[in-house]
């Protein structure tokens, strides 16, 4: 019996010490930003272009569930191009144009449908008390990716 009590006490004094040691870690719940102002952000990548005088002024329509809810910020294709806003917890539809600037005519237009990026839409799933970024990536061939994130809580500055 005196080996038992002995192996307990050692244990005992082995886990204070272990959860004095080591800082406590929040769970990752904790690391997720709740919306202010608005619970999904979209932001638009172009990648693969090298040429300076091939890099041409830009912006995204964007549709929510077939209906147009705005559009990006504009940039040279090369920049991110950015939407927010706020869309109910529920399934949601996105679908993008790409609209160029004609520096001939001073206007943007629309691309050609054989010149937007492929696949243009993505299925997201908007949670509570979150906020839901999409990014899509398009190359120089117009083949797009979809990756879907939470925002993260911004750290406070010491």
């Amino acid at each position: 019996m005196k080996k038992g009590g002995c192996y307990a006490a050692l244990g005992g004094i082995i886990f204070l010490w272990l959860s004095c040691a080591h800082p406590v870690i929040k769970p990752e719940e904790d690391n997720y930003a709740e919306p202010v102002g608005y619970n999904f952000r979209f932001i638009a990548r172009d990648e693969g272009i090298e040429d300076p005088s091939l890099d041409r002024r830009s912006y995204y329509r964007i549709f929510i569930d077939k209906a147009e809810e705005g559009r990006t910020s504009t940039g040279l294709e090369s920049q991110d191009k950015v939407y927010e806003g706020t869309l109910s917890p529920n399934r949601h539809l996105v679908t993008v144009e790409k609209w160029v600037l004609d520096e001939r005519e001073g206007r943007y237009v629309k691309l050609n449908n054989v010149d937007q990026p492929k696949p243009n839409f993505f299925y997201f799933d908007v949670p509570e008390k979150r906020v839901v970024v999409l990014t899509m990536t398009a190359d120089r061939d117009g083949n797009a990716r979809f990756t879907v994130s939470l925002e993260k809580k911004r750290r406070s500055s010491p």
